[in-house]
């Protein structure tokens, strides 16, 4: 069970917030329905926040948490000792009040304690923000929702209960709502989304959420213009600044019918005032437009404060008085002082200070994105001094929390690749040695496949976490495609940008391809093999590409360069995404596994050629090998691999009577012995990316025949490491006599491949924390 908590934190706290709107749907009803004060909202809360607290404290074993929760509940003790010494009944009223105050200190230590390990995607709150808007939005529609005023001014909440609450949500996730607008994707739902967006808070008649999108529109304005003066790129000023202007242009022609504009006529009329302006000529009318009477609220619990006895100003004068609950100043500061008196203020705030300072103080590169999460904390902290209800409220104070996280810098970078499966084939290979060199201090990675299974998983290190989503191939296309749609959408629920670098490894996967793009904005897309020879005509070429949508990806990662230059060629527009990185390998794996003792045996006085790979003939033409065999004396040919043409190569050998001399020994976890025994590695392809057999014939000493010639910065293959023979048969059988009978003077290079290798993985590096 502990483990299962900790593997799925932040799928539980996702799926918790997700429920909020519904939750207080359900308060709201309650309330207004059945006039049930003791709601689910608050019981379901409180059941969160102590699955939190055993969490932090017995599985994750944090003791800072520990002496919070002490000190709180040592502090709840003094408070309910002055509530029952001092004050008359209703204890009920005064516990609910202290325990949605201390909701937001306890749950948000808690949380930051934890906070590596939580990842909340704005996807995820931006569909909770759709929730509220939608359960207002359908109920206006058919205005049969609870009226946001109990007298004389206009709105609605659709079913809630909390104008201020709803209002704090709305205007708290506005900022993050921006960042979902950001780019021309999916422009519909978009719209939509901003339009039923506009209709609400115009149509709810409370200030905060207008007030919070003008300043997101203001400091989105203000973030670009700076941007675009240091790129020396002007026109886009001129672009944003007409659509800003069209759009305040629009609002102002529609808000004289919206209930927002008709509760500042209506309390324009009751103060008796002609216009806006003249409210700011007296203090009370000031008081009573902006501030909704809050400060004389506020003078009248500074008269119960200051008539209170000496423990009540320490430890708080409680939420009642004459059996009455007293009214909140709706200033959340003041509301926790005058309550929970000096050490309950003191106590507040030293936790609120203290993970407000960690998290702010880390310097991080401001993108539009942490411009975005940084307002939502500064409404957080001026929306609780002006309109409350926000760290005194559990059911916004939780989004609180999760804003503030969001803002703070993980000890590790998030990681994902996508791939198809970790059966025997290079590209596998390749992604396993670059998942074991990863440093894991200090990236968190995430590797999803379509179908968990291949020999490979028993090789990978466990620091990775390898997670199958399946690809639905339902014989039904509508099923099928329905299936396939979900899980998509599920994915992008709580994981929609929440990796800091995702990389779809399997050119080929085209659910892996789509999840990357889900997944990050740092994206990168690895192209193993050179395509100009699998669609020679150009159009088929762009065709395959733009079906994996290859000008979203910010980066193209090439294992050779031949691979890259042709590309190019093609798609010169992509020249600066693209860049070359070698595959890797484990040369002490390697070593370590030709140790091992197998049965077969090379023949004496036999030259032993070795094809590792699979076995399919329309880019491998191993075919080509068997010839070799065929038309040379005293060799022999061992086939390590499988594939859908092993049959075809078979009927060759017993065709041709090679029977003796080809022995084909299918999928073999370590092919290291046998690699090891053999005189050359032999390739016989018409076009690879960058054989990883080529690294481990040069760990192994194996010496290299190819028809494939790839090379990186650090490693010419074709000068340094191997023959180069034609693809031609009757051509390639000659350069390879000639090689046999040592006509060809080769002299082979020393390289250090473990300095190499360490240089790939800094560039790999570089990509993870998009320095490149």
């Amino acid at each position: 069970m502990n483990k299962f908590l900790k593997n799925n934190l932040s799928k539980i706290i996702s799926i918790f917030i997700l429920l909020q709107p519904i939750i207080d749907l359900i308060t709201g009803l309650c309330i207004n329905l059945f006039n049930f004060n003791l709601t689910l909202g608050i019981i379901v809360r409180i059941l969160f926040l102590a699955l939190i607290m055993y969490i932090t404290v017995f599985i994750y074993k944090k003791k800072t948490s520990l002496w919070v929760y002490l000190s709180i509940i040592f502090y709840s003790v003094l408070f309910l000792i002055g509530i029952v010494s001092f004050n008359d009944g209703l204890v009920f009223q005064e516990i609910q009040g202290l325990v949605r105050v201390f909701y937001f200190p306890i749950l948000l230590i808690s949380l930051y304690e934890l906070k590596d390990d939580i990842r909340i995607s704005n996807m995820t709150l931006i569909t909770t923000l759709m929730m509220y808007l939608v359960f207002i939005f359908i109920p206006t529609l058919f205005n049969v929702g609870f009226q946001s005023y109990q007298i004389t001014k206009s709105g609605t909440l659709g079913f809630y209960n909390s104008a201020n609450e709803i209002s704090g949500i709305i205007s708290l996730l506005t900022p993050i709502m921006f960042i979902l607008l950001k780019g021309k994707n999916n422009l519909i739902l978009k719209t939509v989304l901003v339009l039923i967006y506009l209709i609400v808070i115009l149509m709810v008649g409370t200030k905060t959420p207008l007030l919070s999108l003008m300043i997101t529109i203001g400091i989105t304005f203000l973030y670009y213009i700076i941007t675009y003066i240091k790129k020396k790129t002007y026109k886009p000023i001129i672009y944003t600044a007409t659509i800003i202007i069209i759009g305040l242009a629009s609002l102002t022609l529609i808000l004289p019918k919206t209930n927002f504009y008709k509760n500042i006529q209506v309390h324009l009329d009751f103060l008796e005032v002609d216009n806006i302006f003249e409210v700011f000529t007296e203090p009370e009318l000031v008081d009573h437009f902006i501030f909704s009477q809050r400060l004389t609220f506020l003078e009248n619990k500074q008269f119960l404060y200051e008539y209170s006895n000496l423990y009540e100003k320490i430890n708080g004068v409680g939420y009642v008085k004459n059996n009455k609950v007293t009214k909140l100043v709706e200033m959340d500061y003041f509301d926790i002082f005058y309550s929970h008196g000096i050490l309950g203020f003191i106590l507040f705030f030293v936790i609120y200070g203290y993970v407000l300072h960690k998290v702010l103080k880390e310097k991080q590169k401001l993108t539009y994105e942490r411009t975005m999460t940084l307002l939502s904390i500064v409404l957080v902290i001026l929306l609780s001094l002006f309109t409350g209800h926000i760290i005194t409220a559990p059911a916004v104070s939780l989004l609180v929390v999760l804003l503030i996280l969001s803002a703070a810098k993980k000890a590790k970078k998030r990681v994902l690749f996508t791939t198809y499966n970790f059966d025997i084939g290079g590209i596998e290979k390749a992604l396993v040695n670059l998942l074991n060199r990863i440093d894991y201090k200090k990236y968190s990675v995430d590797v999803i496949v379509e179908e968990k299974k291949g020999i490979f998983l028993p090789k990978i290190t466990p620091k990775a976490n390898i997670i199958e989503v399946k690809v639905s191939n339902n014989k039904n296309v509508i099923l099928r495609k329905i299936i396939n749609m979900s899980r998509k959408l599920i994915f992008a629920l709580f994981d929609y940008h929440n990796y800091d670098c995702s990389i779809c490894y399997a050119t080929y996967s085209y659910s892996g391809n789509k999840l990357s793009l889900m997944a990050s904005r740092n994206t990168a897309f690895y192209i193993h093999s050179n395509y100009t020879y699998i669609y020679e005509d150009i159009n088929e070429f762009k065709s395959f590409f733009e079906s994996r949508n290859i000008s979203k990806f910010r980066k193209i990662i090439f294992v050779a360069n031949e691979a890259r230059r042709d590309f190019i060629k093609k798609y010169p527009e992509y020249e600066k995404k693209c860049i070359t990185i070698n595959n890797f390998n484990d040369i002490e794996a390697i070593k370590q596994g030709a140790l091992e003792k197998v049965d077969a045996k090379k023949k004496k006085n036999t030259i032993l050629f070795i094809f590792v790979g699979r076995l399919e003939d329309a880019s491998k033409k191993m075919r080509r090998a068997l010839n070799v065999i065929k038309e040379t004396k005293k060799t022999e040919l061992w086939v390590i691999g499988d594939g859908p043409d092993r049959q075809l190569y078979e009927d060759y050998v017993k065709k041709n009577k090679l029977t003796t001399r080809v022995t084909f020994f299918g999928k073999k976890q370590n092919p290291y012995p046998y690699m090891k025994q053999a005189d050359y590695t032999i390739l016989t392809s018409d076009y690879e990316g960058y054989p990883v057999v080529y690294l481990e014939s040069i760990v192994l000493g194996t010496k290299i025949i190819t028809t494939i010639d790839v090379s990186d910065e650090a490693m010419n293959i074709g000068k340094d490491f191997a023959y180069i023979v034609s693809k031609d048969e009757q051509q390639m059988v000659k350069e390879v006599k000639d090689i046999l009978d040592n006509k060809v003077n080769k002299k082979f290079k020393k390289v250090d491949l473990e300095e190499i290798q360490k240089k790939r993985i800094k560039k790999i590096e570089e990509l993870f924390d998009e320095v490149i």
